[in-house]
């Protein structure tokens, strides 16, 4: 564990934003949104999506499903009305300045928290409000690349750079204890023995050894349990409705090396590993029996985790509207799976695909869609 007392990154929003508003203005302005976009597509590329999912209350009548997107270049979340797609949306500016990253965020409720990648931070967004309710600084040179809600007032976020993850105290907007794990957390999964930490392994956005995983007591914020998996990049996982627990592997780059591995948690231990997953798949979610990957190599693939085999694989792929690339997945309250397109230099969409793989609907979203999840607001 970390010395909670070192120095920690302060935020200043108001000079960042100066900061960026200048630098669009000047003749270095190419070269400054050249940095950004390879920074972002260097971490989605790698596998980060940062993905701490959604926790949902119960459904009220009081109570309506959101949309959320994170544009990681515009540096903006858009939210949409999940009950009329067509209504228009909402921008959230997050203020973050011209450093930040955000590939990924954490839902509960109304409130999203989005790690800021590159950028020593996290921003906390009232989703019903539209607006960011403060800025929360990280260690320095840490990065931020996963989230998750503990409780409405407490959250991990996952420090790259430094092999270690914080807990934040939303309220009164500190980070305190950091927890050392693996190489390169990039993100999190609740499970009944505890909050997993995925570790990708990762030097210099290349795999360094196979990932790792590393199992949290959320109430004691103290390690108890290590696990060793055989892909490389490890950046996603999920918990499938009769309990097993499934970690997506990205590979490296152009290597087409993607896997999937199964875990005993609760047994310290990967029970089996599965290969052929294409080149760089990340954001795993479930779905009606099946695992659901997107990659901006060759769009979506599905997987039954019954028969262990794919309903459609890397050599025969989903392409939503006909584009043969994604950039991330997501399932509403209703189990209606939404896409990402892959566009980073113009504002994106988010694709509602229906039964039969179709686009049901549409929204108009910003600059570089990385990630969408859903959330829950009053109505009234």
């Amino acid at each position: 564990m970390k010395n909670p007392n070192q120095e920690y990154f302060v935020p200043s929003n108001t000079l960042y934003s100066s900061c960026l508003f200048r630098s669009h203005r000047s003749s270095g302005a190419g070269v400054t949104v050249g940095l950004l976009l390879l920074a972002v597509l260097s971490l989605l590329l790698s596998g980060c999506d940062g993905d701490g999912g959604t926790t949902t209350p119960e459904p009220t009548p009081d109570l309506g499903e959101v949309g959320v997107v994170v544009n990681s270049v515009e540096q903006t979340v858009t939210l949409f009305r999940v009950d009329d797609p067509d209504e228009s949306p909402r921008t959230v500016d997050l203020q973050t300045g011209g450093d930040a990253t955000p590939v990924g965020a954490a839902v509960r409720g109304d409130r999203a928290l989005i790690p800021l990648g590159l950028y020593p931070a996290a921003v906390l967004v009232d989703l019903k409000a539209g607006q960011v309710i403060r800025t929360i600084g990280l260690p320095q040179g840490s990065g931020a690349t996963g989230a998750i809600f503990l409780t409405d007032s407490t959250a991990l976020v996952a420090n790259p750079d430094r092999n270690s993850v914080s807990h934040l105290d939303l309220e009164a907007g500190s980070a305190g204890m950091e927890i050392e794990v693996g190489r390169y957390p990039q993100g999190f999964v609740e499970t009944d023995a505890g909050i997993v930490v995925i570790n990708a392994e990762l030097e210099n956005f290349q795999p360094a050894g196979p990932g790792t995983l590393t199992v949290l007591d959320p109430e004691a914020m103290a390690v108890t349990g290590e696990v060793t998996l055989t892909g490389q990049n490890s950046n996603s996982g999920v918990v499938t409705s009769d309990g097993r627990l499934f970690i997506l592997h990205g590979g490296s780059w152009g290597a087409d090396d993607g896997s999937l591995s199964e875990v005993d948690i609760s047994l310290s231990q990967e029970v089996a590993h599965h290969e052929g997953f294409g080149d760089l798949p990340s954001g795993l979610t479930y779905l009606d029996g099946s695992l659901w990957a997107s990659s901006w190599s060759f769009g979506i693939i599905q997987w039954d985790t019954e028969s262990e085999t794919f309903v459609r694989g890397p050599d025969d792929p989903i392409h939503p509207a006909g584009i043969p690339s994604s950039a991330g997945l997501g399932v509403d309250e209703e189990g209606r799976l939404y896409a990402l397109t892959p566009e980073c230099q113009a504002p994106g969409r988010v694709l509602r695909l229906g039964g039969d793989l179709s686009v049901r609907a549409e929204v108009n979203v910003g600059i570089c869609p990385a990630w969408v999840g859903f959330g829950w607001v009053d109505i009234e």
